[in-house]
């Protein structure tokens, strides 16, 4: 499934030097410019909820509330080199969270890689991808969301999950990085922009 890239609404910049946006999380607070953000994450960075196997409940994310239907995306590349270092989006709800990522595989290639936590945690791997690079989009219409993807900027969006989450109030939306296994990885993010309303086609 896709979706053409005119199927998305212009929206509006988030620059990333904006006072909305408040840093959480373990490390170091992230390098801030109107333009682009980096965020680094350290060793046992990650949010992920699967008792009996792996636990972990903080990544460094500069995050903002965004109420309503919406839509949300940005341009994220990542450096790490071990299984599980990623950067991507979280959303946090007043019962849960969920996570869309690009990530190293164990393989050693890169994915975009899906979490829903309400409050334990649902994981898939979505499309591969040629590099550790990716625009990510999130869009809500009520209690359902759903996620893309796409390589190229002038290219197709590609759908990657639906899933119920949050249905009233606001949210928060944050950019991260994690490193649950490595040293470090970081994350730059670009080209952040949001838009007030859901997109039309889902699928």
């Amino acid at each position: 499934m896709s979706a053409p890239a005119a199927s998305v609404p212009a929206g509006r910049a988030l620059p990333f030097d904006d006072p909305r946006w408040s840093f959480s999380g373990p490390g170091t607070a992230p390098v801030r410019r109107a333009a682009t953000l980096e965020v680094r994450a350290e060793r046992g960075a990650d949010l992920f909820a699967m008792p009996g196997f792996h636990e972990a409940a903080a990544v460094p994310s500069l995050s903002r509330p965004v109420s309503g239907d919406h839509t949300v995306w940005t341009r994220v590349a990542v450096t790490g080199g071990a299984f599980g270092d990623a950067g991507g989006i979280v959303v946090h709800g007043a019962d849960g969270w969920f996570k869309v990522c690009v990530e190293r595989t164990r393989a050693g290639g890169w994915a975009v890689v899906t979490v829903v936590s309400r409050p334990a945690s649902d994981e898939a791997a979505g499309p591969a991808l040629a590099g550790p690079a990716a625009e990510l989009l999130v869009t809500r219409e009520g209690g359902r969301h759903a996620v893309f993807c796409r390589e190229d900027p002038a290219g197709a969006w590609r759908f990657v999950r639906t899933h119920l989450g949050p249905a009233g109030g606001g949210v928060r939306v944050g950019l991260f990085a994690q490193a649950p296994f490595s040293e470090a990885c970081t994350a730059v993010f670009t080209g952040a922009r949001l838009a007030p309303v859901a997109l039309a086609d889902r699928r």
